[in-house]
Formats: C-alpha cells, structure tokens, sequence
C-alpha cells in the first residue's frame, strides 16, 4: 500500500493513458486487434487476480511514468514562438510563464525582499544569535525586479517588438537598452525559476506535515497535467478518424499544420546550445503528424483497407460527439491545470515570504 501511495499520481496518469492507447492500436493495428482480445480473454480465463493486478500496476506505472515526463515538457516547452508582422507570438500558458507572470505579480508592489532565508527552528545556534544569512538568489531577484517592474512581458501571447511608427524595436526600458526577444522573455523566465526552486526548497524542508496542502496541489498538477496530454492525443487520434470519414480536406490541414508547429519548435530546440532537454514536444507533434497522415490515407471513405480474408473492414465512422467529448475533456484537465498551477505557485511564494518575515524564536534555556 505505501508504495500505491507514493505513485499513486503515476499510476492515475498511465490509466488515463490507456483509452489512446487502445485507439492507437485499433487505428494501427487493425489486423491484431483479435490476437489482443483473445490474450485479454486468455487473461481472464486463469482467475489468477493477483497476477492480473500485478501486471496491470505495471503497465500503469510505466506507461504513466513517461506520460508524466513528456507531459512535464510538453506543457513547459518555450521553444514554439514566432516573430512576424512586428509582434513576438508565443504560448503565453506554460508552466513557466505562469510561474514568472505569479512570481512578478506577488511583488510588483511591493519593495524587493531582503536577501535573507528563512530561520530554523531546528538551528540552535541561529536562534541564539538571530542571525541571518545572505540569500543567494537574492541578486536573481532583483535584476527579474529592474528588469520587468510592472510585468508588462509576462504570461502574454502577442507581445509588440517594434514601433508601429517608426518600426524601431521596442527596449526593455529607458535605462536598460535590451530589445524585447524570445530570447530576453526565456531569460527572465529563468531568473523566477531560480527564485521559486530556492523558495520551494525552503518550504519544503519544513516537513510533510506543514506542506499537506503543498503536497496536494503538487499531485493535483501532475494528474491534471498528464489529463490535459492525455486528453490532446486522443482528441487529435479522434479528430483524424472523424475526418477521414468525412472531411479529408480538414484532417489533411490539421496535420500539416502539426508539422509546421514541429519545425518552427525544433528549429529554436536545437538553435541553442548546449542542449538542456530532449525534445519531447517536438517528438509529440511529428509522431501525431505521422499518425494523421496514416490514417487518412488508409481509413478515407472509399479507401478502406481489408484484412486479410479480403474483406473490406467494416469499422463504423466515429460519431462527432465523441469529438466533442474529448474536446470539452481536453480543455476542462487544461484549464484546472493551469488554475493547480497558479495556486501552487502562490502558495510557495507566500509561505516563503511568511517565513521570511516571521522573527527567530529564542532558544530554550539550558537546565540547571
């Protein structure tokens, strides 16, 4: 049971990641389709549940365990940005964009913290003394602070790069002469994450106790995270079995266009170095880009394929509610991920800042 308890998010992603999986292998893998019955079937014939579970807590486990892990990237992936038309357009949703667009916010009012750590209660000699130590992170803090004060260039999707008279590109600000770029945005998105990853160590080193409602929110992202991944592939593998049936045209863009997300994802991927990640999202939209011309070049109307009596398959055209289903799925997982994400980044930033703030205990007195 401990261990149910420690994967148990992992285990809620893999299972989430089976119903795709079992339509790729019905899109894929027509012809083997009754060879996995039967072995299904075989399964449920020895009554050995203790094995049956096993193998399936396995499964889960793995299949979860990398699901979780492209999902991580995927949803945090600042490589998909374009410059045209004088603007930068970028995902303005991902984990750290809305990590920096909280950390700004939490002091856009406020005055920089002083550069000091949280004291222990576990630390006598510090409780003694009421000393404080120099925050490292404390110089990353203020340049994010000069850099952007008034988070204009923060959790945006469209952000001006130029003048729309004079078309000069547009500075950081009247001191700092650094043009608004990709480049610049990733910058300061890194500057909040070494912030917050100090904050959240600090927070953390408290104990599970004090960090029940931390240790919540931080299961509820990676379920609701690897729901929204899950929730794209099996809207996109619905979506091209829906148009293959009746629209080819659409399912023929929309898979282009995967394509050319792709590109411009792995063209910024591999344009700085060092490499610091695999690129799983681009991984994800090729291998979806591949699986849409697959199927709509071998399931179109007219095109059925026969197996192998030679008999045409007689699959069904996939209903649009279904369609809409995985849809309305897919948005409700994205948008309670983006709201978990929020709520756990205030909840680290505002404990840490309350730990800041409150005075050091004085220790307790020796016994006689």
């Amino acid at each position: 049971m401990a261990a149910l308890s420690i994967a148990f998010d992992i285990i809620i992603v893999g299972a989430l990641a089976l119903p795709w999986v079992l339509i790729a292998i019905d899109l894929f893998f027509s012809t083997n389709v009754s060879r996995v019955r039967s072995l299904m079937h075989w399964v449920v014939q020895q009554k050995q549940p203790a094995v049956a579970g096993v193998l399936l807590f396995a499964t889960t486990y793995a299949l979860g365990s990398v699901v979780s892990r492209i999902a991580q990237d995927f949803f945090d992936d600042d490589d998909l940005h374009i410059h045209a038309l004088h603007r930068l357009f970028r995902v303005g949703v991902t984990e750290s964009s809305i990590r920096t667009n909280v950390f700004c916010n939490a002091f856009k009012d406020t005055e920089t913290p002083k550069p000091s750590e949280p004291s222990s209660e576990k630390s006598e000699q510090t409780n003694k003394t009421n000393s404080t130590r120099i925050d490292p992170t404390a110089g990353k803090h203020k340049t994010f602070q000069e850099n952007n004060p008034k988070c204009e260039y923060t959790g945006r999707w469209i952000i001006r790069t130029r003048h729309p008279s004079t078309h000069d590109p547009i500075m950081v600000d009247k001191t700092n002469p650094q043009p608004i770029t990709a480049e610049w945005i990733n910058q300061q998105e890194d500057l909040a994450s070494g912030v917050f990853l100090y904050h959240e160590a600090a927070v953390l080193m408290l104990g599970t106790d004090a960090n029940e409602r931390l240790r919540q929110y931080h299961d509820q992202i990676v379920v609701l995270r690897g729901a929204a991944f899950n929730g794209i592939i099996i809207f996109t593998l619905c979506f091209f079995w829906w148009s293959a049936q009746s629209l080819p045209g659409l399912g023929w863009a929309a898979s282009f266009f995967y394509g050319l997300l792709g590109l411009i994802a792995v063209s910024h991927h591999f344009a700085v170095t060092p490499i610091s990640s695999p690129p799983y999202m681009e991984f994800t939209l090729f291998t979806l880009m591949a699986a849409g011309w697959y199927v709509l070049a071998t399931r179109s109307k007219g095109k059925r394929g026969r197996d192998k009596r030679g008999l045409r398959s007689s699959r069904k055209p996939l209903p649009f509610g279904y369609l809409v289903l995985a849809a309305f799925i897919t948005v409700a997982a994205s948008l309670g991920w983006w709201a978990t994400q929020v709520l756990y980044d205030q909840q680290i930033i505002y404990s840490y800042q309350a730990l800041s703030d409150a005075p050091a205990k004085p220790a307790a007195p020796k016994a006689q």
